[in-house]
């Protein structure tokens, strides 16, 4: 009979040694934490999907479940608005020697493969030049900074992004012209008249 472990998951405590909780998808996080610490063969993360969708279902509605992501695929679906696996849940299966593979499957389908996150995906031979998945951040401001004035000016992306920093303001997204006449970025629209104003120099 095999040995059979069941823990809590969630909890932990603080360097203080005061408990505390693991934060969004904290449970994922736990099994991705014992599956390292325990060498584990795979990590299985029930959940109430089939696994990781090619697309927000609600705006595609021909969203496929893909059956195979690489980590970095996944990483960037799940910045992006995927809400399926957080990129913290993948970190201790990324640094495990050898890496250890994710499954995303659900809990209410129990007979359906799901999702298989790992190193490199193989489901397509040229996987590199495909599209993996589609997602998107909503209320977001694209805001662009242009002139003459940027063009082999040394410094000047520093100093933008350093009043940015200095204000406490996240940028997303980064595109530079390469005539060094423009940059944009994208940012949360709640700090786009903020940072509008900060960079008005």
């Amino acid at each position: 009979t095999p040995l059979v472990l069941v823990c809590t998951g969630f909890v932990a405590s603080n360097t203080n040694g005061v408990g505390t909780t693991l934060g969004r998808d904290g449970s994922d996080y736990s099994a991705s934490i014992m599956g390292k610490l325990l060498s584990a063969k795979a990590v299985t993360i029930w959940t109430d999907v089939n696994g990781v969708l090619s697309a927000d279902p609600r705006r595609v509605p021909g969203a496929i479940v893909l059956p195979e992501v690489s980590f970095n695929e996944a990483m960037e679906l799940a910045y992006f608005g995927a809400k399926v696996i957080h990129p913290k849940t993948m970190q201790p299966a990324i640094i495990s020697n050898p890496p250890i593979p994710i499954y995303i499957r659900n809990t209410f389908n129990p007979g359906f493969r799901g999702t298989r996150i790992f190193t490199s995906s193989v489901t397509h031979s040229t996987r590199d030049k495909c599209v993996c998945g589609f997602a998107s951040i909503d209320n977001m401001a694209l805001l662009n900074v242009e002139g003459s004035g940027l063009v082999g000016v040394k410094g000047v992306s520093k100093r933008l992004f350093g009043a940015l920093e200095e204000a406490n303001i996240n940028v997303v997204l980064i595109a530079q012209a390469s005539s060094e006449h423009s940059i944009t970025l994208a940012l949360s629209d709640n700090n786009a008249e903020k940072a509008k104003k900060i960079l008005n120099f």
